[in-house]
């Protein structure tokens, strides 16, 4: 057999983790927020998704100081500097909403945290933005290098941080509760 090598280039990296945080208060901020505002539409389809927090809120001075701890984590395990936080916003998808496929400008680390969630809420999907869906043949199982998406289900409680160029959207949420989540960008 022939030595050979592998070395991994361009890698798409999805960090993934359960934080241990009350989630009753930012339920709370959602349900408060929605309600005194329209919010914005970006990529929201039927759901709300609030403007950029302040963080002179405390529930959301909370959260992102343990957001903090975990992205300095996945800065250092890909030898990235520190990054900032930049901004973050609420998103409540009842049944039916969804988000369309985008990425997030300007942010180098992106994330989800799923304040109230189940897994048929409406999974989040990552796909692969190098055509190579027009070379690999059919397969009877893909792994990580032969996929053309990541999926990952949500759940009260997960956290997931990725790369903001990664291309993501959010499936539609097939229960009559409501998907509630926050989402955020650190950069430089």
């Amino acid at each position: 057999m022939t030595d050979i090598k592998a070395d991994v280039w361009f890698a798409s990296l999805v960090w993934q983790t359960s934080l241990d945080v009350d989630t009753t208060p930012l339920r709370d901020l959602s349900y408060a927020l929605q309600r005194q505002d329209n919010g914005v539409e970006l990529t929201n389809q039927g759901g709300w998704q609030s403007t950029s927090l302040a963080l002179e809120k405390p529930e959301i001075r909370h959260i992102v100081s343990v957001l903090e701890d975990v992205v300095d984590q996945c800065c250092s395990s890909v030898e990235l500097p520190k990054l900032r936080f930049q901004n973050a916003w609420l998103n409540i998808n009842p049944n039916g909403a969804y988000n369309t496929l985008h990425n997030h400008p300007g942010g180098i680390l992106s994330g989800v945290y799923y304040i109230e969630a189940d897994e048929d809420m409406g999974a989040i999907e990552f796909l692969r933005d190098d055509d190579m869906q027009y070379y690999m043949p059919g397969l009877k199982k893909y792994n990580q290098f032969t996929s053309q998406k990541a999926v990952y289900k949500p759940l009260t409680g997960k956290l997931l941080i990725f790369p903001s160029w990664l291309k993501h959207q959010v499936l539609k949420n097939n229960t009559d509760k409501d998907r509630i989540s926050l989402s955020f960008n650190y950069g430089a």
